[in-house]
């Protein structure tokens, strides 16, 4: 289950916030909040009151007693005070000068920072306003900061109001537009500013759909595996050339076809799998040419040492027993980020030791990664440790690693759903020849 995302969209007024923020409600299924309309409705309910929306001595009381209700409608946020949804009246001229002085009001901004953070409890959320990223939200790592020159605003927010019926002058707007950047940003209680860390797009060179691209992408490398942090080299390096050393004298472990693997690039390495040997000794030989992350049983992930190891070496966890989105996503990702990814396509070692059939997952893999594939055999492995046996005998191992199978080849296979299991068959294929090479005694040093 994904977790929920607080998508934090900042700006001046009139900079394009509005727009952004629906349509990343839209597009990622989150609730759409206003925040400033909230500022917009405690100004109306002043308003309405006849309370002095300069003294936040009068304020204060007013506010403390009114009572809001929020609900989700067409999937943003709206809200009643005292029982009246104030509705397009928050756009109103007269609420629109009073609000500067409304949200600068220390007392008022806690009441509305508190109501906004609630909102939590909805689900992901996508708020726009002017303190999303530095104050409501200041953890979420999804902040952007919009902006644009007053000129331009001021000619957007007329464009607005003109398409509202009212009839205020271009120079009119600019000057309040002026006058609204002022009080925001000199404040004293969180004032208008960039948070730390948030995304700067200027939206004068942007039309509202390329600045929702830019923010929909920017989620998107958020969100994608950190591969420079996925395998800790030293770590890694120990495990291998500890592998390496207990293989060897166990098992006299030899290597053939390495040359055979690319040394840059996004490649998968498909092994048979037959015995608990077959990670390290695939690991520890290809580890003279790059390093790899492995996909592995999410079962092998128990707390403790394993947990800790397993992460430190790169391994993917990888739910079997259903679609496991988040496991194929993150090895798409480092495929198209130039790593090497290990898997083994039959999915679980073999009962007698001989081939099996490849899952379903392994196509599909290889299809949306795009990228070619180095097809492995691994002999000897099932004599030496099978799940059957009693533990770790002392039989020869050896590793072969097979001639490259190009992107160009899996692509003559089709696309769509329909290549996916000839994909798995076409690596099983390499497979099972480069076994049938090795028991021939056609593969030497």
């Amino acid at each position: 289950m994904r977790k929920k995302r607080i998508i934090a969209i900042d700006g001046p007024a009139a900079s394009g916030k509005s727009t952004v923020a629906h349509e990343a409600a839209k597009r990622l299924n989150c609730v759409y909040v206003d925040s400033g309309a909230f500022y917009r409705g405690v100004t109306w309910k002043m308003l309405q009151e006849g309370v002095n929306t300069k003294n936040p001595v009068a304020v204060l009381p007013v506010l403390l007693k009114s009572k809001w209700k929020f609900e989700v409608r067409d999937r943003a946020v709206v809200f009643s005070i005292d029982g009246v949804e104030p509705g397009e009246a928050l756009r109103d001229k007269d609420v629109r000068e009073a609000v500067s002085d409304i949200a600068a009001m220390p007392a008022v901004r806690a009441f509305v920072v508190a109501k906004l953070r609630n909102l939590k409890k909805l689900g992901s959320l996508a708020m726009e306003g002017r303190d999303i990223g530095s104050v409501v939200f200041p953890k979420t790592p999804y902040k952007f900061y919009l902006d644009a020159n007053p000129e331009q605003r001021a000619e957007r927010r007329h464009a607005e109001l003109i398409a509202r019926g009212e009839t205020e002058k271009a120079q009119e707007v600019f000057e309040s537009l002026k006058r609204r950047d002022e009080k925001d940003s000199t404040r004293k209680t969180a004032p208008l500013k960039v948070a730390a860390g948030a995304y700067v797009i200027d939206t004068a060179h942007y039309d509202a759909e390329g600045v929702a691209r830019m923010v929909l992408e920017r989620i998107k490398e958020l969100e994608a595996p950190r591969t420079d942090k996925m395998i800790n080299p030293i770590w890694y390096s120990i495990a291998c050339n500890f592998f390496w050393i207990c293989l060897r004298l166990v098992n006299n472990i030899k290597f053939y076809g390495l040359q055979n693997v690319p040394k840059t690039g996004g490649v998968i390495i498909a092994s048979n799998h037959a015995s608990y040997i077959d990670p390290p000794a695939v690991g520890a030989c290809t580890y003279r040419t790059r390093m790899t992350h492995f996909m592995a049983r999410d079962t092998l992930f128990k707390k403790g040492f394993m947990h800790w190891f397993l992460h430190k070496v790169g391994v993917i966890p990888l739910d079997r027993d259903k679609g496991d989105v988040k496991a194929m996503r993150t090895a798409i990702h480092l495929l198209k980020s130039g790593a090497s990814v290990a898997l083994f396509p039959e999915g679980t070692r073999s009962e007698n030791g001989e081939l099996q059939q490849a899952k379903p997952g392994i196509g599909f893999l290889v299809a949306k990664g795009a990228t070619p594939v180095v097809p492995v055999y691994v002999h000897g492995a099932y004599e030496a440790w099978s799940k059957h046996s009693d533990g770790w005998s002392r039989k020869p191992v050896h590793v072969v690693f097979g001639q490259l199978i190009t992107s160009e080849e899996i692509q003559r296979l089709g696309k769509g759903r329909e290549a996916y299991p000839l994909i798995g068959e076409l690596i099983m294929e390499r497979i099972a020849e480069l076994k049938e090479k090795f028991e021939a005694g056609q593969i030497t040093e």
